[in-house]
């Protein structure tokens, strides 16, 4: 079974200026909007990245796994920030991890953020190519689970 991929960005056009997602059902559609999003320059929070067909918890109907995703629209350089279930602890408990670069990168890649509101960066060696990025959504998307094509480190849990 595969998913459909709903990416949550600030656009100047195009269904998100209105407030609507862009969706992916292929690796080519994947590459096509991660390809826009980068056209957009830079954005004032991470991309989200939804599976809606997964499941979803809580008072808000949140899904119960999602992506944060900040890119460098210069270096086309980004990282990806995982949130959800661990499938080797408890059910009901979640967890967040950012990707591990065993990529040859720039020497000084550019600072990647979690969050930009409260100027969260990425951990060290967190930025992947676009190819890698693109490899670990389409997994994502093929699975609804955490990608095992790239490594992770934990940024914590949630109970």
């Amino acid at each position: 079974m595969s998913f459909t991929l709903e990416f949550w960005y600030y656009a100047k056009t195009g269904p998100l200026q209105s407030g609507g997602p862009v969706s992916a059902k292929s690796t080519s559609e994947i590459e096509e909007v991660l390809s826009n999003l980068l056209k957009e320059g830079a954005q004032p929070h991470p991309t989200q990245v939804v599976a809606p067909e997964l499941p979803r918890f809580g008072i808000l109907d949140m899904p119960d796994r999602m992506f944060k995703m900040d890119l460098d629209h210069e270096s086309t350089i980004g990282a990806l920030h995982y949130f959800g279930p661990d499938e080797y602890d408890e059910p009901g408990r979640f967890w967040s991890w950012a990707s591990v670069s065993n990529e040859d990168l720039p020497s000084s890649p550019p600072v990647l953020y979690i969050d930009k509101d409260n100027r969260t960066p990425f951990p060290p060696r967190s930025a992947l190519t676009l190819k890698t990025i693109t490899k670990a959504l389409d997994e994502f998307r093929q699975t609804g689970t955490r990608p095992t094509c790239i490594e992770w480190q934990s940024t914590g849990g949630i109970a």
